[in-house]
């Protein structure tokens, strides 16, 4: 089953991306159903790749780092329950970012969107 872009764009939530101590930061809200992440690619910035150990996984008490996703090791993504995703690095200059995000899914294979979004 393939998901248009356009229906992936609606998980990011819009005016979420920021600088923290660490990096940056930014936030997804599962809209569509619930489904089970099995892999994430890296987050790519501005075609800037940031490496999976670098990236954290957070919600509902949950935290788990990106390079830990696996089949045997899969992350519940709950419907109306917002996901946080933290990338240790360089924090990002102040204007619009193009984010690129690929997660597969056991329900619908890969997931890949890429949006737009202001620090």
């Amino acid at each position: 089953m393939q998901i248009p872009s356009f229906l992936l764009r609606k998980l990011y939530v819009k005016n979420s991306l920021a600088n923290t101590d660490a990096g940056f930061a930014f936030k997804l809200k599962n809209s569509l159903s619930q489904g089970t992440a099995t892999m994430i690619e890296p987050i790519k910035v501005d075609d800037v790749e940031y490496p999976l150990d670098a990236t954290v996984i957070k919600t509902e008490g949950i935290e788990i780092k990106a390079s830990e996703v696996s089949e045997s090791n899969p992350f519940m993504i709950k419907v109306g329950v917002e996901i946080t995703l933290e990338v240790n690095g360089k924090p990002l200059d102040a204007g619009e970012h193009k984010i690129d995000i690929a997660i597969k899914t056991k329900e619908a294979g890969l997931l890949k969107f890429d949006v737009k979004d202001v620090v």
